[in-house]
């Protein structure tokens, strides 16, 4: 059985920047945004097995957020959820790199609860993502697997 990946990133997050006049947000490559929850929705893609025990979901598609005249551009690409022991880790393309697509940044991390939700908290690496404004550890919306 497969699964989509709907995930809000952060609501207040999102809530600030769609206040801004010259927000533009939009989705790309497999990804669409569900107007009634706001959550941006990913195409399950593949689930491949990881050395050492655990596995990973792999997810299409990418949300590009424009605002402040240009000056600020997050976009989350191509977004997986690695399973290993007790902890899951949603991460995208670390856009840092490109054009090399191989290198993830962790955005996200929650505990293993062998279940479809995934509280997430911000992970030290993705601070600059969110432009400092959070401190590690501040809650993400949930990572939440959808059959399809």
């Amino acid at each position: 059985m497969t699964a989509d990946l709907s995930w809000g990133i952060k609501r207040s997050f999102l809530g600030y920047l769609e206040s801004l006049p010259d927000c533009l947000i939009t989705t790309e490559g497999g990804a669409d945004r569900d107007e009634a929850s706001g959550a941006f929705r990913f195409q399950y893609a593949r689930k491949t097995e990881l050395d050492g025990g655990g596995h990973r979901l792999e997810f299409n598609g990418d949300v590009r957020i424009r605002a402040h005249g240009g000056m600020l551009l997050v976009i989350f690409m191509n977004p997986w959820l690695s399973f290993t022991g007790s902890r899951v880790e949603l991460s995208v393309v670390d856009l840092m790199h490109w054009p090399d697509t191989s290198r993830r940044e962790i955005l996200g991390i929650s505990e293993n609860t062998d279940g479809t939700e995934f509280p997430l908290n911000l992970a030290e690496s993705a601070l600059e993502t969110f432009n400092g404004v959070y401190p590690a550890g501040e809650p993400l919306d949930p990572a939440i697997l959808v059959h399809v």
